[in-house]
């Protein structure tokens, strides 16, 4: 699982995605090469979807790996 907050002049938010640390950097080494326009994730929190992303939407993208938590 992986962390990601999303930033530009309009929103703050932080979300968190099925997809691995390592899976979302070789997905931005794709969007660098010109192979993909957009990462394509499964959202869990806040709430459960499909999403996309364009990196050029955002001002500011952090990408951090997610601690799993104790039940």
């Amino acid at each position: 699982m992986t962390e990601i907050r999303l930033q530009n002049p309009y929103m703050d938010e932080t979300i968190k995605v099925k997809e691995s640390y390592k899976r979302i950097l070789d997905m931005l080494k794709w969007i660098e090469q010109g192979n993909m326009q957009y990462l394509a994730l499964h959202q869990i929190e806040p709430e459960e979807r499909m999403i996309t992303i364009s990196p050029k939407n955002f001002a500011k993208i952090d990408y951090y790996e997610a601690k799993e938590t104790e039940s």
